[in-house]
């Protein structure tokens, strides 16, 4: 158990999802204590994503149950984002012709509590000087690094309980890839459960308490991040 262990946040229980008659997650169950960083990981074509989806409400679970907090997960994505959880894309999907204060205020849409929102803001720009510095300039405009930020940023204005990242470093340069696992760091410790997909193992490993390793939809390895760092066999096996 994770030295953060505790009240469960997120229990996954025989969870399946398929595109078309392939199924890309196979009977999958897994946890995440309140407070953790807790990594999936695997090669291209795990199910890594599909995993994110199904937990976003953007693709439909087969089979399986989900709880979050306490209570079933809701089905749509609206009502997954008001429980509590909220995700930053692959791809970082931000609105290239809106700027940065316009995307940052998407991720807020569902509040209305209009003085924590711009204590939100605040917190953010904090976080990422550059977003201040270029908040009236598109989201297109900015650099890949930049961008990332900015979706990261854009999943805090929702003031989730649970931060989902799939893919944060893919793309970018290894200076900002630190800056940005640096940032999740941080993010934890000021009390954001995270649940991080990453094809940087290394990376990712050192910086969860916990991790599950996936490979053709289903979880063949789990612990933590020490543990699975040190396993050399797993880093040749699944990891490259």
């Amino acid at each position: 158990m994770s030295e953060k262990s505790g009240n469960v946040i997120l229990k996954v229980d025989h969870l399946s999802a398929a595109y078309g008659g392939i199924r890309a997650i196979d009977d999958i169950s897994f946890y995440v204590n309140a407070g953790e960083i807790v990594a999936m990981l695997g090669a291209n074509g795990a199910g890594k994503s599909t995993l994110l989806k199904c937990l976003s409400g953007e693709h439909k679970r087969s089979a399986g149950e989900i709880s979050f907090d306490g209570q079933p997960l809701p089905g749509h994505c609206h009502q997954i984002v008001e429980k509590g959880i909220s995700i930053v894309p692959e791809g970082r999907q931000i609105f290239y012709k809106l700027t940065v204060l316009e995307n940052l205020k998407i991720g807020c849409c569902q509040r209305n509590d209009k003085e924590e929102i711009q204590k939100d803001l605040e917190m953010v720009y904090k976080m990422f000087p550059r977003l201040e510095e270029r908040k009236n300039q598109f989201g297109g405009l900015l650099s890949g690094g930049e961008q990332q930020m900015l979706a990261i940023a854009r999943g805090l204005m929702a003031r989730p309980k649970m931060l989902m990242l799939d893919e944060p470093s893919l793309g970018l340069a290894p200076i900002i890839v630190n800056q940005i696992m640096d940032t999740l760091r941080s993010i934890s410790e000021s009390g954001t459960t995270i649940l991080l997909v990453e094809q940087n193992a290394k990376k990712a490993l050192e910086l969860c308490d916990r991790a599950y390793v996936m490979n053709v939809g289903h979880i063949v390895m789990e612990g933590t991040g020490k543990e699975l760092l040190a396993d050399e066999n797993l880093m040749q096996a699944y990891l490259g």
